[in-house]
């Protein structure tokens, strides 16, 4: 395959790739559903590309040595670019088929670091192959039978490797690629936090939920309005996923009471955490005191969590300070 073309391929692959993960974050999982396979599916385009790569590569090099030339910065960002995307095309396999879990790392998920490498690739990739295009220039040229043909095979051979890692991989996951830690256990789930925040200590006296522009202490808020029982999946962006009963007062009512209904809103933690979450996508929504039961434990967010069904579990702010419009 020429060098141009294959170095556009890859380049349009990454930012694609980057771009349907943020979205597979943002977006409410059964909207963002189509992209979860499209991701796992490029994946293996990356990994069949990479072997016209590593062919490209090596013959730079070889001509580099046969011509006594020195090394350019090209060298040293293809360099980089390449462990770096080795090492989150790995990753991401691995996690497929459950060769590695979210606790793998010392207790940090694996996903986040190939998340965080993934997009940290953008600017590498790109700068290799902008330093390297008026070389890559005479390559063969991109408009060609044959580079057609083998763009299809690559299309082809990415189908075929789709499906047989998804046939193969042990059928334990979500469409999201989260894993089961174990379900109605009341506190007994993980306690991932969001970014690097620490737990909040928060005393229930001094504690307030401000929602426009009134206060509300615990007691004031579950007395306002009947209680509200939820079931479901916290699915985490760490990779796993939690099936729990949650209750606590519906989010509708209590903006209804501030008069904030049908406005889209921005939920803040105690920490700064700052989700906005469209009115439509709130129906079932409540804002939970207990967990299977018991009253949520400091790490699960006390004294009381935004629980948004359908929506990743970042959206789900923990130590809820305000409800805003948004």
């Amino acid at each position: 395959m020429p060098r141009r073309l294959t170095n556009d391929l890859l380049l349009g692959l990454i930012l694609l790739q980057v771009l349907g993960g943020v979205l597979g974050w943002a977006l409410p999982v059964e909207t963002a559903r189509p992209l979860y396979d499209v991701h796992r599916a490029l994946g293996v385009a990356v990994i069949l590309l990479l072997a016209w790569k590593q062919a490209i590569a090596l013959a730079s090099l070889r001509r580099r040595l046969a011509r006594k030339q020195g090394w350019d910065r090209s060298i040293f960002w293809g360099s980089a670019a390449a462990i770096a995307l080795i090492g989150t095309v790995a990753l991401g396999l691995a996690w497929t088929t459950n060769l590695i879990s979210f606790d793998w790392l010392w207790g940090y998920s694996p996903l986040n670091v190939h998340v965080i490498i993934g997009v940290a690739l953008v600017p590498f990739v790109a700068w290799h192959m902008l330093l390297r295009r008026r070389q890559n220039a005479v390559s063969a040229p991109i408009r060609s039978r044959r580079a057609f043909l083998r763009v299809a095979g690559l299309s082809a051979a990415t189908v075929v490797g789709w499906q047989a890692i998804e046939h193969l991989a042990p059928h334990v996951r979500l469409p999201t690629g989260s894993k089961p830690v174990g379900s109605f256990n009341a506190n007994a789930f993980p306690a991932e936090i969001w970014l690097f925040d620490s737990v909040p200590l928060l005393s229930p006296t001094s504690w307030r939920l401000n929602v426009g522009g009134r206060g509300f202490t615990l007691s004031e808020l579950t007395a306002l309005h009947p209680p509200a029982q939820v079931q479901a999946v916290l699915d985490c962006t760490s990779g796993w996923w939690s099936e729990q009963v949650w209750t606590g007062v519906r989010l509708a009512d209590v903006l209804r009471t501030a008069g904030l209904e049908s406005t889209n809103v921005a939920a803040v933690s105690v920490t700064g955490h700052r989700i906005v979450l469209p009115s439509a996508d709130l129906g079932e929504a409540i804002l939970a005191t207990h967990v299977g039961g018991e009253g949520l434990s400091p790490g699960h967010g006390y004294p009381l969590r935004l629980i948004v069904p359908g929506y990743r579990g970042y959206h789900w702010v923990k130590w809820l300070a305000s409800l805003e419009a948004a």
